[in-house]
């Protein structure tokens, strides 16, 4: 993948700031655990709900029974968000937008499943994890894995100054 344009809104951005590189922004997408997707409706209502995904491989990356809501609406139409920030009012947030794909390839769904079992560890691993066997499921395909391959990304940060930083993949 490409590194992104980089740029700052200056309209949101304090004096004197200047634009998160992209290399701090992706780390801090890789330490993040709970996101928030938004996926559209047939209807066109938004559709949002917590889940975990990662970013690992250039892109994010997340799990789902095939007859949920969020399935059903990527079935429709694969535009989509994943947020993630502070629950403070400074710190940073942070916004991924891009195209859900259905990941059907054996050695991509293996690589995936051992990027989510390094970043959530026992809660996937052990027998008292919260989402236990949720890697087998995806190695066995019983869940739908999705890739999300960014078009755009935002990082917001609130604080003693603020920042609106804007990645662009061409």
């Amino acid at each position: 993948m490409t590194t992104p344009q980089t740029t700052l809104d200056t309209t949101f951005s304090s004096a004197g700031t200047t634009p998160i590189p992209w290399e701090v922004t992706e780390w801090a997408l890789r330490g993040i655990q709970k996101f928030q997707l938004c996926t559209v409706r047939r209807d066109g209502r938004p559709h949002v709900t917590p889940l975990l995904a990662i970013w690992a491989l250039d892109a994010m990356w997340f799990t789902t029974g095939d007859g949920e809501q969020k399935a059903k609406n990527l079935a429709e139409n694969p535009h989509c968000a994943l947020t993630a920030g502070t629950a403070d009012l400074n710190g940073t947030d942070y916004v991924v937008e891009g195209v859900a794909s259905l990941v059907t390839d054996d050695s991509a769904r293996q690589a995936v499943v051992t990027a989510f079992e390094q970043s959530y560890g026992w809660h996937l691993t052990r027998e008292d994890g919260t989402w236990y066997q949720l890697g087998d499921a995806v190695r066995e395909g019983t869940v739908q894995l999705y890739c999300v391959r960014p078009t755009k990304a935002l990082a917001f940060t609130i604080g003693k100054e603020s920042s609106q930083t804007r990645y662009l993949w061409s």
